[in-house]
């Protein structure tokens, strides 16, 4: 057994130093950049979740990543706890109101569903603004907070460097807890209620409780991922969270597949660098050109993936049958 654990242990240290490596060399830009890419990896990932998974639908994930934004921001801003532990409270407190607003959500399907969670988005911004909620909230003006510095006094690294780390250490345990969570009865319960509701309900499957659950995980997850932004952006406001976001979070989805977490990272990548691309070849044409791209994209990738199909088919079909002898051996 120690044998097996040695190894390990001394890859995870080689891939530690690694990742410490790349991290300050890279410039201050691409750090930011590459952690904004992470962060929204991780809040497609939520949304795939509850979509991919459990069947449902939602057009407001930004109000969830809006509260983790300022569950953290207000933690901070009030020093009730250090920002290393900022993203735990956020996915606890996401995870709370995802589980009571997807509670009496689970009597609604279909564009019900869609149009309360699209109502969630539209209000959640001007209640952060509301007179009563600034001390809070911040108002208009949000929260300004100071960047984090690196612990044990680590001077090599530079802020940007140090959210890279936090911000990919944060995505693979995620990543991780969601992997495991979705190949155990959880999993199983999801998708069975996504693929066959009548026949889970008739084996005692809890419908409401099960629902409710894949929107607590996705909230949380998402709510991860808000506040992983506050602590990359240092502001959180509530204009920074505009309908748009969860439309963006819901075409990350239709990118990256029902289910594939690399798809995630391909659609952050999209969702990432193609605004700024079609800022720069058109300031009057951003909106044109980012709608061309995502339409052809939206178009293009279900090909690429019937294609890759026809061809693992072809190619199987291709194959040398194998000899009834060798099945036997083997």
């Amino acid at each position: 057994m120690r044998l097996l654990v040695a190894p390990a242990t001394a890859w995870l240290a080689v891939l530690a130093i690694a990742c410490v490596a790349v991290a300050s060399l890279l410039p201050s830009y691409w750090a930011f950049k590459l952690s904004s890419v992470l962060i929204l990896a991780l809040a497609v990932r939520g949304l795939q979740l509850l979509i991919g998974s459990s069947g449902q639908i939602s057009l407001g994930h930004g109000a969830f990543f809006a509260v983790g934004a300022y569950t953290a921001g207000i933690l901070l801003s009030h020093q009730w706890l250090p920002f290393y532990v900022i993203v735990p409270a956020a996915m606890a407190v996401c995870g709370l109101f995802g589980f009571l607003f997807g509670l009496p959500a689970t009597r609604l399907a279909g564009p019900y569903l869609a149009l309360a969670t699209f109502t969630l988005a539209v209000a959640l911004p001007q209640l952060l603004k509301h007179p009563l909620l600034e001390p809070w909230t911040g108002g208009v003006s949000g929260l300004s907070l100071d960047p984090p510095a690196a612990p044990f006094g680590i001077e090599f690294l530079q802020p940007d460097a140090w959210n890279l780390l936090l911000t990919a250490a944060w995505t693979a345990l995620i990543y991780g807890v969601l992997r495991r969570l979705l190949n155990g009865p959880a999993g199983l319960a999801w998708i069975t209620l996504r693929d066959h509701p009548t026949a889970a309900l008739a084996v005692g499957v809890d419908v409401r409780k099960w629902r409710a659950t894949a929107f607590a995980v996705s909230a949380a997850t998402v709510g991860a991922a808000g506040a992983l932004n506050t602590g990359l952006t240092h502001f959180v406001s509530p204009d920074s969270f505009p309908i748009f976001l969860s439309l963006s979070l819901l075409v990350g989805v239709a990118l990256a597949g029902p289910s594939s977490s690399v798809g995630t990272f391909v659609a952050a990548v999209f969702l990432s660098f193609v605004p700024d691309v079609a800022e720069k070849l058109s300031q009057e044409l951003t909106g044109v050109l980012y709608g061309a791209v995502m339409l052809g994209a939206v178009f293009v990738l279900p090909l690429l993936s019937k294609w890759r199909g026809r061809m693992a088919v072809s190619d199987r079909a291709a194959a040398p049958p194998l000899n009834p002898i060798d099945i036997k051996e083997k």
